[in-house]
């Protein structure tokens, strides 16, 4: 699914002649295992919260120009960017999205045996019996006001109590779940509680077993010794598909010679046959080369240091 579809199906929701609901789920982890609860709510409530996730798709993928759409295997510096899941390796924490699309009939929340204690975040369904998508917002604890705190809201000229505990949930959401494309708005989300950090390390130790058979460096221990820390993991992992690792290794050599950001700053065995990544500024200049980010202008015949790029083809593609 690319931007263009991506945009094309949302606007499917937000046309009010499809006929389209919403429904509220709680995901609660209870002795060691995430279950899923139904939110009844009023129908007032349920309108209300629809309209207000709609607003914040429209908001976000609709009107807003500017939004970057990549995967999440190519993930780099820039802001504003909203990934695909494009990797085999899936968290299996994730799976409550396509569990909820598959079964909408999930217990009610029952007060006398759940506890918001337990609550870890909501699924929301927008659709109708035909096409429906799944959100995921994870739930913070300063989202719930307990009611052993002296919460206090007006009711006609006065202020009164809150009586039991209360939630507070904003318009905005951290996973999208369509037509079986998984879509991240909150990446640091899906690193800190799902187990992506995992996934991205075992992505860059496959990068590390490629380099390491393509014989590029005299001692693979240098670049496994940067891997350790997640950016530098993040990198590795975007680098996998690199068409560098395609180019003989003479030709890479004789392009770090020539480059003027290059030569003197990455070394090379006593045969220069490989490279020798003895420095933090060799490692950091040579996942820069990985990620094919010196480009030559054929127009200035200057050279350039290009961190983010999309390819030409890709570009033709969205033109035409």
């Amino acid at each position: 699914m690319n931007r263009e579809q991506l945009i094309a199906r949302l606007n499917y929701f937000l046309n009010p002649e499809n006929g389209i609901g919403a429904a509220l789920y709680f995901v609660l982890h209870e002795d060691g295992e995430t279950i899923i609860r139904f939110a009844d709510i009023e129908n007032n409530v349920k309108q209300e919260l629809k309209e207000r996730f709609l607003e914040y798709i429209s908001d976000k993928f609709i009107t807003n120009e500017d939004f970057d759409y990549q995967n999440i295997s190519e993930v780099d510096d820039r802001k504003n960017v909203v990934y695909k899941y494009d990797l085999d390796d899936r968290p299996n924490s994730l799976d409550i999205l396509d569990d909820i699309l598959l079964n909408e009939n999930q217990p009610n929340f029952n007060f006398n045996q759940d506890s918001f204690i337990n609550l870890q975040g909501y699924l929301i369904t927008i659709g109708n019996e035909g096409n429906k998508m799944a959100l995921y917002k994870k739930h913070h604890p300063v989202n719930l006001l307990k009611r052993d705190r002296f919460l206090l809201i007006p009711s006609n000229q006065r202020l009164v109590k809150i009586q039991d505990d209360a939630l507070a949930i904003d318009r905005s959401f951290d996973f999208m779940m369509l037509d079986g494309n998984l879509i991240v708005l909150k990446l640091n989300i899906l690193e800190r509680f799902f187990g992506f950090e995992d996934v991205i390390r075992n992505q860059a130790q496959n990068t590390i077993d490629l380099i390491e058979a393509n014989q590029l460096l005299e001692d693979i221990k240098q670049i496994n010794d940067i891997a350790q820390t997640m950016s530098n993991a993040r990198k590795l992992m975007s680098i996998r598909n690199s068409p560098v690792l395609n180019v003989p290794v003479i030709n890479v050599i004789n392009f770090i010679k020539n480059h003027p950001e290059l030569t003197g700053k990455i070394s090379f065995n006593i045969n220069e046959t490989k490279l020798n990544l003895n420095t933090g500024v060799s490692k950091r200049l040579f996942l820069k080369l990985l990620n094919d980010d010196y480009l030559f202008s054929q127009l200035t015949e200057l050279q350039y240091d290009s961190h983010a790029k999309d390819k030409l083809t890709e570009i033709e593609n969205n033109v035409n």
